[in-house]
């Protein structure tokens, strides 16, 4: 059974990333209804292209200062001040690199002054300490700042924005929410752990560099799949396009921000130490998470994928229908990322990021082929498909590498939830009702399906519900 703080840890994580996530895509929907598919295009292209670099700059520092504050608290000073140090540094090569590219590229200058203002958001990013909280397992801070970070950009925009003028301010309101998320959590730690400045040793930050390595390449690559087609996109189509794609995609990367990410960070400090206990520990571990994200991929994907066009129409005004096709299949990447999610902590927690970095050196190689080739002739529907191809080999590789739960078992436990899951899916497809039903319908005979199908059990629900309450 999984640990009470693993579970207040994703309570914490997941309360946190929906509340958050949902003012941010709150302000999206009303941006895109505001400023129509063509400004959409262009306000989500430029923050594609700068999120690109936020990614660069942070170079797996966050990962890395997570496992390292999980392992050895004492130590926690010395690895802000070093990380820090280096996400700094970092950001500020980084939006030189940034401004200068939005003057090279073709597409990149005709958005140079929307790039330019989200690169701004790699400096409060730098200082961000959601990563120190998340080692320490202190969640609450971590949802703290990812709430403020939502409610500013979605109450400026909801206040100031009115007409398809106003994207420069927009962007600004994003880089506002990083800020004041950055400048809260600063606070919290000065007063918690005080300000201790620690003598720079180049050789430790070059040492600390180095380990970073394979984790900078593993999460830039992640950028390149998650929005590498928006890229593409905008090369080879029109802003338009653009908008109509991120309208849908936007719905996705929220899933992903709450489902996925906030699982894996909130199991991650327990990898990390289990790992470090005991084998049998950090086996069982393992496969007591995997068992329960399964549980939730399966109705995301399949209950996703019938209710997209009606999803679409109650978030969107009629000129965006047109991308419930990329919300059918990208929901699908949802899906595999939340098995993808745990193997490759299992990884990252076992220092073994050789092959972290070989997978997503293949899924990005997939990812930017792919696009490159099938954007031009497929249109929309080609960054969905490469996704979903690129993130199934991915976690092929991952679970493949994994020597402490076998491939059998991935598929024993993947059988139950999918049956429960078709049947529910065609329960939703007949059923003539409004989505806010379908979706309560789905849920409740998914997991009654479950406890049917005896993948869950009567006391394994109440024992998570007690470690929720207790």
């Amino acid at each position: 059974m999984i640990s009470k703080q693993v579970t207040k840890n994703f309570l914490f994580l997941f309360l946190s990333n929906v509340i958050g996530q949902l003012f941010t895509l709150a302000g999206f929907i009303h941006l895109a209804r505001i400023v129509g598919a063509e400004g959409f295009g262009r306000f989500s292209f430029a923050q594609v292209v700068a999120l690109f670099f936020l990614y660069l700059a942070d170079f797996g520092l966050q990962t890395l200062g997570t496992r390292a504050v999980a392992q050895k608290k004492e130590a926690i000073s010395k690895y802000v001040w070093e990380v820090t140090i280096l996400r700094v540094v970092l950001a500020g090569g980084c939006f030189l690199l940034l401004v200068v590219s939005s003057f090279v590229f073709p597409p990149f200058r005709e958005v140079r002054s929307l790039i330019i203002i989200f690169g701004f958001a790699l400096f409060p990013s730098a200082v961000l300490l959601e990563w120190v909280f998340q080692g320490l397992e202190q969640m609450e801070y971590v949802a703290l700042g990812r709430v403020l970070k939502g409610i500013v950009f979605a109450g400026f925009v909801f206040v100031f924005v009115h007409t398809s003028e106003d994207l420069k301010d927009a962007a600004l309101f994003y880089v506002m929410g990083i800020a004041v998320a950055a400048a809260i959590l600063i606070r919290v730690y000065f007063r918690e752990y005080g300000l201790v400045w620690g003598k720079v040793d180049r050789g430790e930050l070059k040492h600390t560099l180095v380990a970073a390595v394979p984790l900078a390449a593993g999460s830039f690559i992640t950028q390149v799949n998650y929005n590498f087609g928006t890229i593409a996109l905008g090369f080879f189509l029109t802003n338009k396009d653009v908008g109509l794609f991120s309208a849908a995609y936007k719905i996705v990367l929220f899933l992903l921000a709450f489902a996925a990410v906030a699982a894996a960070n909130a199991v991650f400090p327990l990898m990390a130490r289990s790992y470090k206990k005991s084998m049998t520990l950090f086996s069982h571990s393992l496969k007591s998470l995997l068992r329960v994200f399964v549980f939730v991929a399966i109705p995301v994907g399949i209950g996703g994928c019938i209710l997209a066009p009606q999803i679409m129409g109650f978030l969107y005004s009629l000129e965006y229908q047109e991308g419930s096709i990329v919300l059918q299949l990208s929901i699908w990447m949802v899906v595999i990322v939340i098995y993808r999610m745990i193997f490759e902590n299992v990884l990252v927690a076992a220092h073994n990021q050789r092959n972290y970095l070989v997978g997503y050196m293949l899924a990005g190689a997939l990812t930017i082929s792919g696009n490159l080739l099938l954007v031009p002739v497929l249109g929309l529907v080609a960054p969905a498909l490469v996704g979903v191809f690129s993130e199934s080999a991915l976690l092929l590789y991952f679970v493949t590498s994994c020597k402490f739960v076998r491939f059998s078992y991935v598929l024993r436990i993947t059988v139950k939830p999918l049956l429960a899951g078709s049947i529910m899916g065609l329960a939703m497809w007949i059923l003539p009702l409004s989505l806010f039903i379908l979706m309560a319908v789905g849920i409740v005979s998914y997991f009654a399906l479950l406890l049917v199908f005896r993948a869950l059990t009567v006391r394994e629900v109440a024992a998570y519900v007690h470690s929720l309450v207790r």
